[in-house]
């Protein structure tokens, strides 16, 4: 076994699988290397395969929140790994092994079973206890987070952009953008609900990852992130086929009455938002830990943007303003990556 964690940690992995009664560790490797700064491991032994998931000192990512969260989604009988063991001073979290049938990379083999399973996880999330007191709430603050991020990393920094006009006239399209999320039913959300996130068990069932950031806030959020995706393109014919089953299945479960239209104009508004955060996030990643493969992502980020506000005649400014970032955007990739 090969592990670049403390001896202290080793030895906590060591007693933690026998005391889960699953036998010595036979074999470890590393999984793929993600936004967040936390490290993943698949472990196994002759028994079972688990995941270990060490989380650095001194991120913003808690152990503890992590487990709170896990346990409540288990409790609404959400599809998310069972927690075996964690320990919040070592940063470890020992959990199980939902194997390797990503979403993000097979999505083309049946994607309505896919997405049918994924809008019934995401029903589970967004019909459970919203009043539990932990849960924080997607507010002004963290608006201003999110546009803070995407100002300084995305605009100043990796753009290298000055022009305040400009800035100006996308922040004051944000702040309209956000005033209607303020108007959205409110659920709880799992913040980051895209493919990459998912993966299909084998129970046949969407297993839901990276939930930790859970909160609750607009009803098209998680739907946004899961539809306006980055690796797929549907026809739109599909999504909307995919949008009406979920409407259906919300009338029966969350007694919500939405009608096309209108959901449609949530995940809209709800996808600027999100994009806008990203394209921040994502900036600051790339600066401080030099992870060059997500903003490959920018260009099509930026081009949801820009059609997506497109349709909307409040929004055209914003549309307007986003596609001037097309040019800068290109330049810095050609530097990047040429």
């Amino acid at each position: 076994m090969s592990l670049e964690i403390s001896v202290s940690q080793n030895n906590w992995l060591l007693k933690s699988f026998k005391e889960s009664g699953f036998g010595n560790i036979t074999s470890t490797s590393q999984l793929r290397i993600e936004s967040s700064q936390r490290e993943f491991f698949r472990v196994k032994s002759i028994k079972r395969s688990l995941i270990l998931m060490v989380v650095p000192a001194g991120i913003d990512e808690s152990v503890s929140l992590f487990v709170t969260i896990g346990r409540f989604l288990k409790k609404n009988k959400v599809n998310v790994p069972e927690i075996f063991a964690y320990d919040e001073n070592l940063g470890l979290i020992l959990v199980e092994d939902f194997g390797d049938n990503l979403y993000q990379f097979n999505l083309d083999n049946s994607p309505d079973l896919y997405y049918e399973q994924a809008i019934n996880e995401l029903i589970k999330i967004q019909s459970s206890n919203k009043d539990d007191i932990f849960l924080k709430s997607l507010n002004e603050e963290i608006f201003d987070m999110n546009w803070e991020l995407f100002e300084k990393d995305f605009y100043r920094n990796f753009l290298a952009l000055s022009d305040e006009k400009l800035l100006h006239k996308i922040k004051k399209n944000y702040n309209f953008v956000c005033s209607q999320l303020e108007n959205q039913p409110k659920v709880v959300c799992h913040y980051d609900y895209e493919c990459r996130n998912l993966i299909f068990t084998s129970s046949k069932k969407a297993g839901i990852l990276d939930f930790q950031d859970a909160l609750i806030g607009p009803i098209g959020l998680d739907l946004a992130s899961l539809f306006k995706d980055l690796y797929y393109e549907w026809p739109e014919e599909k999504i909307h086929n995919w949008y009406k089953i979920y409407i259906s299945k919300i009338k029966k479960k969350l007694g919500l009455e939405l009608s096309f239209e209108l959901l449609v104009k949530f995940i809209d508004f709800a996808s600027i938002q999100r994009q806008i955060r990203i394209l921040g996030k994502l900036s600051q990643v790339y600066q401080q830990l030099s992870r060059e493969e997500r903003i490959k992502d920018f260009p099509r980020l930026i081009d949801y943007l820009v059609e997506t506000s497109s349709r909307y005649v409040e929004l055209e400014n914003l549309s307007f303003a986003i596609s001037s970032l097309r040019e800068p955007l290109e330049n810095k990739m050609d530097k990047i990556f040429s």
